[in-house]
């Protein structure tokens, strides 16, 4: 370790990096309020040694062992961080930043993707930060696959097989971020390890000893609806300096994205730096993986219960059998008796699109019966019905929502349960009672060292939060709606599990529930969470339900608001929709007018009679059929004009789609798409190998390098370097804004020249 280096990662840990005294081989420095004193010396192979009462260790080794307390810091994850029972290894597939022995963007399959992962983070590039992405679908093992690793990798450095420990650091799903303090309150909360500052943990990062794993960050990447999570991505990646690991869970839905506009914030934040960007997926559970965990469990013929399962409800790719959250759930049933597992697959199948509440209603009705027992007096009786349990968690959701938080304070519980309690006439034995059997109840699980109490799955407590909105949509208490929609953007599982709760209660007054949010609405300025929550909530209530002529305007839609959606007679007006994919989607009978579309992504399903009037459309991106050139993203009206005709729209005045003149459509250019393609591969990293750009590009190479890749340097928008460490090798990286070269992109025309042209001098 050089010396400069040493100085600053040392005042990174200090209590007051001014009073560290460093000259003449002697350093003085006080940390955590304890006084250090030691010696520097060089050895014979020239390395920075540090003594200290004695004991002489390289500069590197001193600093994880005196200064940060690596070690202690392995034995508070294995204290603190539970490895999940019963862990079963999931399959998966890798993507990494630089590929060039796959054609394009093709995953490799793993079928332990545990110990890949093991290894790819545990690999440190020299001048580089490796980025990578943890992405599933919710419930399929994400968060408990982060913990496993993170003890085990714990476990062995205490056994001194590695070097470098991976730290959980929960994010809660939270958009707006300042990671210094999630690190912080990560390390000091759940961990109980004081001993790291922001500073000094970044330190350790640089220097491949410790890994951060970020999980949830679900709203986040590019395509939110603010930079703020991108950007505060990108300023973790320029303060490593290019150097370090980092891994970051998300759902696969948010992982994904098209537009060049959705990553500038990202990608400018960090322009100096050098980074790869990778990702490792997580597939559903096969019958293999059932098998196995069912075994672990103590279930004797898992196989057949495999079998039953998948017989009864009429499918293997059931979210009962593939979702690992769902298939633990499964297991607490079928452990209990035959009846029980009978009884909920009777019921689970006979409503099988409300799956998700029978089966919960099935966990929820064990517990009412089997242990909230009131004791009290002669006879014993339940202490709550089904519903009044049900309506007991949407209350404990709702204030977790309010609070802005994934879990609660025990005490702040009880106070949630005597307001029920009181709200109901419950006498005070009775609440005492609902009081302590929350602290053991089957869907909730303890946290912060006992202290809270959090839901055993996010899609639980997003079950129970729309539990409570739906029923408040019914009974059209406005007040109470608000309370809930003015907080933050509902998740659309939230969204849409209120939505199928007000139809399977209230279908009749469906419209009715519609006008409440149009008139809600009304009231909210533009960029309010009520006007997107209305927008989400309306579009989710009038999904697959015959029901015509139903008129919206003045809303604000969230990202993929119209994705997988089957809209009939819908009209909407005077709204803005944020990026959205039509992907799944069928409108018929729709109309849209005077509205405004951030990005479109298509084609649809299926469109029929729906038209677009006055509407403005900044940009769409669709698949050319040249696989060479990928995803387009087309800016010019006359080809978002000529494309959204080809999926199926009715096309009336589109005059507002961009500003600028209405050209005759011609398509965009080759050379266009073929830059298109070539900035997408930066999507991945800061720098390419021209080797690996031939792969990509594939026929599309020789023009690329002929005609388009000289008119690029030559503007400054790409730079060839050689990479360090391979003379022979020539790469080629970003070296303008990327947020100036999409305005250049915007404003091309779909003319490879007029965006040479809109770049300037």
């Amino acid at each position: 370790m050089e010396f400069e280096r040493f100085q600053r990662i040392v005042r990174a840990f200090a209590d007051d990096p001014a009073d560290i005294d460093i000259e003449r081989g002697r350093l003085l420095l006080q940390v955590r309020d304890v006084p250090i004193e030691a010696t520097l010396s060089y050895d014979e192979q020239r390395r920075l040694m540090v003594t200290e009462d004695g004991d002489c260790l390289t500069a590197e080794s001193w600093v994880v062992k005196r200064l940060a307390r690596l070690p202690m810091l392995a034995d508070r994850i294995c204290d603190h961080d539970e490895s999940p029972k019963h862990f079963v290894a999931p399959s998966g597939s890798l993507v990494k930043s630089q590929q060039t022995e796959l054609r394009a963007d093709q995953d490799a399959f793993r079928a332990d993707i545990a110990s890949q992962m093991t290894e790819v983070l545990g690999k440190r590039t020299p001048g580089e930060v490796s980025v990578w992405f943890l992405t599933s679908d919710a419930g399929e093992g994400k968060t408990s696959l982060i913990h496993h690793l993170a003890v085990q990798q714990a476990l062995a450095y205490k056994r001194k097989e590695t070097d470098w420990l991976l730290v959980p650091i929960p994010l809660g799903g939270r958009t707006f971020l300042r990671f210094d303090d999630v690190v912080v309150s990560a390390l000091v909360n759940r961990l109980r390890f004081q001993l790291l500052y922001y500073d000094a943990f970044l330190e350790l990062i640089r220097l491949g000893v410790v890994v951060p794993a970020f999980d949830g960050f679900e709203e986040m990447i590019i395509e939110g609806t603010s930079d703020e999570a991108a950007s505060a991505l990108g300023q973790l990646v320029t303060k490593l300096e290019s150097a370090g690991t980092i891994l970051i869970a998300t759902r696969k839905a948010y992982h994904e994205y098209k537009s060049f506009r959705s990553i500038t914030q990202l990608f400018d934040s960090n322009l100096q730096s050098d980074v790869a960007f990778g990702r490792m997926s997580l597939d559903r559970w096969n019958r293999e993986q059932f098998i196995k965990y069912g075994q672990k469990r103590g279930i004797r013929r898992a196989d057949i219960l495999y079998e039953t399962v998948a017989e009864s409800l009429g499918s293997k790719d059931h979210p009962l059998l593939t979702r690992a959250v769902l298939v633990r759930r499964l297991m607490d049933v079928a452990k209990g008796n035959d009846s029980d597992l009978s009884n909920t697959l009777e019921r689970i199948g006979a409503k099988s699109q409300d799956f998700f509440l029978e089966f919960l209603s099935a966990i929820v009705e064990r517990e009412a019966q089997s242990k909230w027992i009131d004791r009290s007096g002669e006879p014993s009786r339940p202490l709550l019905n089904l519903n009044e349990h049900h309506l007991l968690l949407s209350k404990i959701a709702q204030e977790m929502w309010w609070q802005s938080t994934d879990d609660i304070r025990i005490e702040d519980i009880g106070v949630v349960a005597e307001i029920y309690a009181e709200e109901h006439g419950m006498t005070p034995p009775v609440a005492r009672q609902i009081e302590e059997r929350l602290k053991q109840h089957a869907l909730l699980i303890k946290t912060k060292s006992g202290q809270w109490l959090a839901f055993d799955h996010d899609e639980f407590r997003y079950f129970y939060l729309a539990y409570a909105l739906g029923g408040e949509l019914v009974k059209r208490d406005m007040y109470n709606v608000k309370s809930i929609l003015e907080v933050t953007t509902l998740p659309r599982v939230a969204v849409d599990y209120a939505a199928s709760y007000v139809r399977s209660v209230a279908n009749e007054r469906l419209r009715s529930v519609v006008g409440m949010l149009q008139q809600l609405a009304s009231r909210e300025p533009m960029a309010s969470f009520v006007r997107e929550n209305c927008g989400s909530l309306t579009v989710a209530l009038v999904d697959r339900v015959e029901l015509h002529d139903i008129s919206s305007s003045q809303m604000s839609f969230p990202v993929d608001a119209l994705s997988g959606r089957h809209l009939r007679g819908l009209k909407v007006s005077e709204s803005h929709f944020s990026n959205t994919s039509l992907s799944g989607a069928k409108l018929v009978d729709c109309a849209f007018e005077n509205c405004r579309f951030d990005r479109l992504d298509g084609p649809a399903e299926q469109i029929v009679n729906t038209k677009l009037l006055a509407c403005e459309i900044a940009s769409l991106v669709y698949q050319d059929e040249d696989p060479d050139y990928g995803d387009i993203e087309l800016y010019d009206p006359s080809h978002i004009r000529q494309q959204l005709v080809q999926f199926g729209f009715e096309i009336a005045d589109v005059s507002r789609t961009r500003e600028g003149p209405v050209k005759t459509a011609h398509g965009m250019s080759d050379d266009l798409k073929i830059l298109q393609r070539v900035l997408r591969t930066f999507i991945r990293t800061s720098r390419v190998y021209e080797s690996t750009m031939q792969v990509r590009l594939g026929t599309k190479f020789a023009r690329f390098e002929k005609e388009i890749l000289p008119k690029l340097l030559a503007k400054g928008v790409l730079e060839r370097e050689t990479h360090e460490g391979r003379q022979n090798r020539q790469c080629l990286r970003i070296a303008m804004p990327m947020r100036r070269i999409e305005e250049a992109m915007a404003n091309a025309g779909g003319e490879f020249d007029h965006f040479v042209d809109a770049l300037g001098a």
